[in-house]
């Protein structure tokens, strides 16, 4: 018989499924970018996807060395939806910090965004609700177990 709660993890484990592919879409390319340092993404002149990102492949004369260490966080975090999405209940502390992770991430960059309206204002349609979606979808498909102990 299936009940809401096996409903629950179903759906979450398909939401990390499909958060797994885009991470590794977006953060696998955005890393590749970097690692050719593809003028795409130059500060100066400013490439055409440079948006996508916080700041420049170059840090003055040197390559940015930042982004790309968040890129392969967010990409072993990826392995990771899919690892937890096969054993949900195996993974509860790992979906708890990934969900407080994510929500405190995203509502730093929401006020550093609202800070630099004039060159972030796009962020609000990128990069915080990709963090602010996985955050509460976590929230609403959480296991059981999770609940009691957030």
């Amino acid at each position: 018989m299936i009940t809401n709660e096996s409903k629950r993890l179903a759906a979450l484990s398909i939401f990390l499924r499909v958060y797994g592919v885009l991470t590794l879409i977006i953060f696998g390319s955005l890393f590749v970018g970097f690692a050719v340092q593809t003028p795409m993404l130059a500060d100066e002149p400013k490439g055409a996807l440079n948006w996508v990102i916080w700041n420049g492949i170059r840090c003055g004369s040197e390559p940015c060395h930042v982004p790309p260490m968040l890129f392969i966080i967010y990409l072993v975090w990826a392995v990771f939806f899919f690892l937890a999405a096969r054993k949900l209940l195996a993974y509860v502390s790992f979906l708890s910090f990934t969900m407080w992770a994510n929500l405190f991430h995203g509502l730093l960059m929401a006020v550093q965004a609202l800070m630099h309206m004039d060159t972030q204002w796009h962020r609000f349609f990128t990069d915080i609700p990709f963090v602010l979606i996985l955050a509460l979808g976590i929230y609403l498909w959480r296991p059981p177990n999770a609940r009691e102990n957030a």
